[in-house]
């Protein structure tokens, strides 16, 4: 199984603090997605306090990615709920999980 994931996320290499799941278990275009999440990480930089980002990640039968949402440095805790709930209101999980699935066939 390939895993894509963003260099930028190579910073965060421990296990998500966070993470919300949109959907499993879904078939988009033919294509089955066995996992659709927003996670977050967060950890404590030299030169910062404390420095979080949020993915987006999607796992299919063959492949992986992961990839930076937003990121910043002391955001409200709540974040990551905004962050799933916009993507599952306003942008559309069909389109965010195509933009996914279109970065895979790329690579």
């Amino acid at each position: 199984m390939t895993f894509k994931r963003d260099s930028d996320l190579n910073h965060w290499k421990d296990d998500p603090v966070k993470s919300i799941t949109i959907l499993k278990k879904y078939v988009v275009d033919g294509r089955d997605v066995n996992n659709f999440e927003i996670r977050q990480y967060t950890h404590q930089c030299s030169y910062q306090k404390h420095h979080t980002v949020y993915t987006i990640y999607l796992e299919t039968n063959d492949s992986k990615i992961e990839t930076k949402y937003n990121q910043g440095t002391q955001m409200r805790e709540n974040n990551i709920e905004s962050i799933a709930q916009c993507i599952t209101n306003l942008i559309g999980v069909n389109s965010t999980i195509n933009r996914l699935l279109i970065e895979l066939d790329n690579s």
